[in-house]
């Protein structure tokens, strides 16, 4: 009772990293919902400041410290009455310590303890309420109460927590404890909820989808995977792509990709992250697979019926990289054969085996590998954009564009939200959400241009460009 008589909270929140750290943050949002307290976008206004951390690479930890302790000068200005609550990776990964060196946080949640915030605004808890992590821990399903914030027609969900894969660079199975999967009636609910409220379209998020089902016979569900998640998903009226991040090279199966290619609602595109092509490189990094594996993957992919956009990404400076690797992984992407790329220099990460090993890579190198990577890969889509002129797209609408209020702006089937470039449509009218027929009338390193009129010829500038760079 005491609980409901308390005057509500208002409260403010700051969600970093990854999409799945996205959704854990609209559980909280949900949380703050359901008790009846407020949302606040200024911190200054707010009694509780809940930041949702990243622990992942170096320079998220770094991120995540310097937006807690800008918190802590606002809490400090007025006087002490916020409470300052650190949740997510970097305390489920540092509990200890950050209890120790910030004395500012008020309250820890770990990276599944996102419903433990339901006693912080009770005034309740404890500040330690960081989690031991194991298969018991928490996962969220269709009953937890989620507030979903952006677009509003296109929505992250989770469909499994944590990682059981031992690669050597990687501290997620730290930060997120073992593979846990939801059950498919349990995904196609939400599903079917989301898609009532507005959504149409879903990005499928774990650290590892196909992975997904592996641990059911432990705990004594059906067996599925997510060949069966798909198919059940596809049968979802009202629900128009259904993207899939991130898939695992060698549990990538022939039927996932069939799945992909010719199920209606599956969007034809995979994020599959790769890592790198060289097969000492995997092997240093514990991947389990080598250059002949990626190669075929590529191919399968390739030789599909129909077209599946590839995103992938690669990790340069791993200890052992020496220069002989490098080009080799340069000569893969020189091919072309990657849609879109992100390349991230290593980064030394305690508690992993990759930290331990021998033949650093200075760090100035790594990151001049990475920049040499992403700036062919920007000419290599140039390129592959131009051979896209005249052609007819479906396109995902967003809403008004950023760049101008005289533009909308959305996506085609092979651009995911936030991370590989945007549509901008030149004319015409519609709704957030909606599906248009539009086409490419001019075209970027990144985005497109396009034009919902389809008797419009492309622009006779990017014709041109295009000739020369045929020639």
């Amino acid at each position: 009772m005491r609980a409901q008589m308390t005057a509500p909270r208002k409260v403010y929140f700051v969600s970093l990293g990854c999409p799945k750290n996205q959704v854990d943050t609209e559980i909280m949002l949900g949380l703050v919902r359901e008790r009846g307290d407020r949302l606040v976008d200024d911190p200054e206004e707010a009694d509780t400041l809940v930041v949702n951390t990243c622990g992942f690479i170096e320079s998220a930890k770094e991120e995540s410290i310097e937006t807690v302790l800008e918190l802590a000068q606002i809490k400090a200005a007025s006087g002490g009455d916020k409470k300052l609550v650190m949740a997510g990776c970097l305390s489920q990964r540092y509990p200890s310590e950050l209890a120790n060196e910030l004395p500012e946080v008020d309250h820890f949640l770990g990276s599944a303890d996102m419903l433990g915030l339901q006693k912080v605004l009770q005034g309740e808890a404890k500040r330690m309420g960081v989690s031991e992590l194991s298969r018991r821990a928490y996962l969220y399903d269709a009953t937890a109460p989620r507030q979903t914030y952006g677009v509003g027609h296109s929505n992250y969900v989770k469909i499994a927590e944590g990682c059981d894969r031992p690669c050597g660079f990687c501290i997620i199975p730290k930060l997120r404890g073992p593979q846990r999967s939801r059950p498919i009636f349990d995904i196609v609910s939400e599903v079917h909820a989301l898609v009532e409220q507005g959504t149409k379209e879903v990005c499928l998020v774990a650290q590892d989808l196909t992975t997904y089902g592996t641990d059911f016979k432990e705990r004594g569900l059906a067996p599925n995977n997510l060949e069966d998640l798909l198919d059940a998903l596809n049968e979802i009226e009202g629900l128009k792509w259904i993207r899939l991040h991130y898939a695992y090279p060698t549990a990538t199966t022939q039927g996932l990709l069939e799945r992909i290619a010719g199920h209606e609602r599956v969007a034809s595109y995979l994020d599959v992250p790769l890592q790198h092509l060289d097969t000492g490189v995997l092997k240093a990094m514990r991947r389990g697979y080598t250059e002949k594996v990626v190669r075929d993957l590529v191919d399968r992919i390739h030789d599909l019926p129909s077209r599946v956009w590839l995103r992938t990404t690669m990790l340069v400076g791993h200890p052992g990289e020496d220069e002989a690797a490098y080009h080799r992984l340069r000569d893969f992407i020189s091919e072309g054969r990657i849609d879109h790329l992100g390349v991230f220099p290593w980064s030394k990460e305690d508690g992993t085996a990759s930290a331990m090993r021998p033949s650093r890579v200075p760090f100035e190198v790594a990151e001049a590998r990475a920049a040499e990577l992403m700036e062919m890969q920007a000419q290599l889509r140039l390129r592959r954009h131009q051979g896209m002129l005249g052609e007819v797209l479906e396109v995902m609408i967003d809403g008004v564009s950023e760049e101008s209020e005289f533009l909308l702006e959305g996506r085609h089937e092979g651009q995911a939200p936030d991370i590989d470039g945007k549509c901008y449509v030149c004319d015409g009218t519609a709704e957030r959400g909606d599906i248009v027929q539009a086409r490419v009338i001019n075209v970027g390193e990144h985005d497109l241009v396009v034009s919902m009129d389809l008797e419009r010829a492309p622009d006779e500038e990017a014709l041109e460009a295009a000739e020369d760079a045929a020639l």
